[in-house]
């Protein structure tokens, strides 16, 4: 088939050309192998002879029709309060893990390289899967795809579990026939991310130890309840404030999760923040980067894959300023270039990426960049959470050693003024 394309050379100008190829993945491997940067590509609507055979060859012209494959997210409609909980607490707390999702990717790719049917492949994979609410889901994608409906667009039906990133890989691979390696790759992605988790989780245990030991140890509370015995006495002294605390946190999390406005505040915060906000780029950042070289592998263009890809980093603030990297890309310059002006990118980044995109290699770099960033992120928790540790350990030494102070001036006052009496 031929398949006219549009695209950008090292220096940034515009090639056309057509070229014949069996599918949209193909097609878009031999641009790139040419050195060329994709922007746009499209079937040629040319008249076949009598044999089949395309005649005359198709001239090299521009297209403006969308590359492929083209896909933009969109949100199903849900009741209120389902709406809710995937705004909520599904964030939070899903049912299904990072491991069990990726479990599912793999079995899911190595079932369709073996040449599985894909409606067998999801029947076999709802009778295999441990995890009841992943199995549920897998059911009702299964009888999506029986009726006629793309894979995709079933796992749209639970976008707090299937990503858009997720669902735009899925989607290239159902355009270019290589679904088994989009979910391959969505496996190895969601291995990676599990790890960073567990590096955040695991570095920063030991400062909300301390933190929440702070509530609880409140020294007048502790005297009440060793001299006195009196527990009830003990809980209406830790109590509010605790309780304040943690109302203070549940409200912050409500409104980040539901004003977005509220969100890139936060994030911008978080992101400017001594010695944190150093950390909370990096692991953004990372996301980014993984998630961008993966799309851009998958055949979309550029503009589509940025976008998609910032949305994938979790920091809204970072997201909008990359963003604005889209304009730039449609009138044709260059990646590198377009990020530069964002500001958001380190420049050692973008000089990697100039050289990714003038290679043809970019989702290679791309996957470079992210081992970098996720490794700077891990030393860079690390050391954050060593040195959080051992200051809030000071800082709650210092309030419990007042507390004393306090308690113990005060009844020594009291005997003071006992005897005087």
């Amino acid at each position: 088939m031929i398949y006219s394309y549009e695209a950008k050379d090292g220096g940034g100008r515009t090639v056309t050309g057509s070229l014949d190829a069996q599918d949209e993945g193909t097609a878009a491997r031999q641009v790139r192998d040419m050195g060329y940067f994709l922007m746009r590509l499209a079937p040629s609507a040319v008249p076949q002879g009598a044999n089949g055979a395309v005649w005359p060859p198709p001239p090299s012209a521009p297209t403006r029709e969308p590359s492929a494959p083209a896909w933009t997210p969109s949100a199903p409609a849900m009741p209120w309060w389902r709406w809710l909980l995937a705004r909520l607490v599904y964030p939070v707390w899903s049912g299904v893990g990072l491991r069990d999702l990726a479990l599912f990717y793999r079995q899911f790719a190595t079932m369709i390289h073996a040449g599985v049917p894909i409606y067998q492949c999801l029947t076999t994979l709802t009778v295999q899967t441990a995890n009841p609410t992943l199995r549920r889901c897998i059911g009702a994608i299964g009888r999506r795809v029986q009726a006629g409906g793309a894979i995709s667009a079933a796992m749209g039906e639970y976008p707090w579990l299937f990503l858009d990133f997720h669902r735009a890989m899925v989607a290239a691979g159902e355009m270019t026939g290589r679904l088994d390696l989009m979910f391959a790759r969505l496996a190895d992605a969601l291995e990676q991310e599990y790890l960073l988790r567990g590096i955040i989780k695991r570095e920063t245990f030991y400062p909300c130890l301390v933190l929440l030991a702070s509530f609880l140890l409140q020294p007048q509370a502790m005297v009440v309840l060793v001299a006195q015995g009196s527990g009830r006495g003990y809980l209406r002294l830790v109590a509010p404030s605790l309780l304040g605390s943690l109302g203070a946190l549940l409200l912050v999390y409500v409104l980040v999760r539901l004003l977005s406005q509220f969100k890139a505040v936060f994030d911008a915060v978080a992101s400017h923040l001594p010695a944190v906000g150093g950390a909370v780029r990096l692991i953004a950042l990372a996301r980014f980067a993984r998630a961008l070289s993966l799309l851009y592998a998958a055949g979309l263009a550029i503009p589509n894959a940025l976008r998609t890809a910032a949305a994938a980093c979790g920091n809204a603030y970072l997201a909008r300023k990359m963003v604005r990297a889209i304009p730039a890309l449609e009138t044709g310059q260059g990646i590198a270039q377009s990020l530069e002006r964002t500001g958001a990118f380190p420049p050692m980044v973008v000089t990697m990426l100039g050289v990714g995109e003038q290679s043809g290699d970019l989702d290679q770099t791309m996957t470079k960049v992210a081992e970098y960033f996720e490794q700077e992120a891990a030393v860079r928790l690390h050391q954050l959470c060593v040195s959080l540790g051992v200051i809030v350990t000071i800082l709650v030494g210092v309030r419990v050693g007042l507390g004393v102070i306090h308690y113990y001036t005060g009844y020594f006052n009291n005997l003071l003024n006992t005897d005087t009496n």
